[in-house]
């Protein structure tokens, strides 16, 4: 299960987050109570109890997120902005703003994590069931569909996939920047395994946490699998990831460095939209009435 908020600008070009599948930043924003919920219901089916004792819990969580990360989002949309008009955006500083990214979503996982607890405590036998068969459904078609084809279909779709999500940004890439990201994706090579096998480790360890849901120190467990993925990552992943995240922030400075005017103007100007989205947005106060987001 996955309470996810939106990521800032990097991750935004990098991910599939929820910015990438909205053309309006808040568009977004005023829908992410819906699809957090429609994210939950993809693997569980709550009961009428559940959905009550969680709504004014997400609404807390939007709350603290515009009223805290956002601001934040605001201000790296500002100094990423400056420092692209002064041809000064290049890897170094991305590296710096993927620490940024990391550092966040922990943030976001605190947050988060006394809630999923209790959810995950009121769950009967059938759901926990139900959530492990929605699990494997959900990894057997990932398999299917990025681990399985051969490596150089992989390869092709992740190119073709990568330069989708950044032509919204950049315009349309010129030969030089598609040749740069069919490059980064060739070296990325059999990623799409490591992160799935390392995804079914970490699912296991939570299917496993949840036999003893019912005990005193599972939210304390339950918040170290949160906050500790990694530790069920394999070594080959671990890695990966790492490697991966320095690739990336090259990939992207090079695309920058060898962008047109045109281009430069296109990006500003969707950063520009972005935040004025954010500025536009009206923060509502947590709901009062939710003493303990566990209890």
């Amino acid at each position: 299960m996955r309470l996810k908020a939106h990521t800032p600008l990097i991750a935004l070009l990098a991910t599939l987050s929820l910015l990438a599948a909205c053309s309006r930043f808040d568009l977004a924003y005023r829908n992410l109570d819906w699809l957090l919920s429609w994210r939950i219901d993809s693997y569980l089916d709550l009961n009428a109890e559940q959905q009550a004792w969680l709504e004014p819990r997400l609404d807390q969580h939007l709350a603290w997120h515009c009223s805290t990360q956002l601001p934040q989002l605001a201000s790296w949309l500002d100094e990423d902005s400056a420092r692209l008009a002064a041809g000064t955006l290049d890897a170094e500083q991305l590296q710096t703003r993927f620490t940024d990214l990391l550092l966040a979503l922990g943030e976001i996982s605190s947050e988060i994590g006394p809630t999923a607890a209790g959810l995950l405590q009121q769950l009967s036998p059938l759901q926990v069931q139900q959530l492990r068969e929605q699990m494997n459904k959900e990894n057997a078609k990932l398999r299917a569909e990025f681990v399985e084809p051969p490596l150089a279909e992989q390869i092709a779709k992740r190119a073709e996939a990568t330069q989708e999500r950044l032509e919204p940004w950049f315009g349309q890439l010129n030969a030089q920047q598609q040749a740069l990201v069919r490059r980064w994706a060739e070296q990325r090579g059999e990623q799409s395994r490591l992160w799935l096998d390392s995804r079914e480790r970490w699912q296991t360890a939570l299917l496993k946490e949840l036999e003893g849901r019912r005990s005193a120190d599972f939210p304390q467990r339950l918040d170290h699998l949160l906050r500790e993925r990694q530790q069920y990552w394999s070594e080959d992943y671990r890695q990966a990831f790492a490697d991966n995240q320095r690739s990336l922030a090259e990939l992207l400075g090079q695309l920058i460095a060898n962008a047109d005017a045109g281009q430069r103007q296109h990006l500003q100007e969707r950063l520009g939209a972005l935040r004025e989205d954010i500025a536009g947005l009206e923060c509502t106060k947590p709901a009062a009435a939710v003493a303990s987001r566990s209890e």
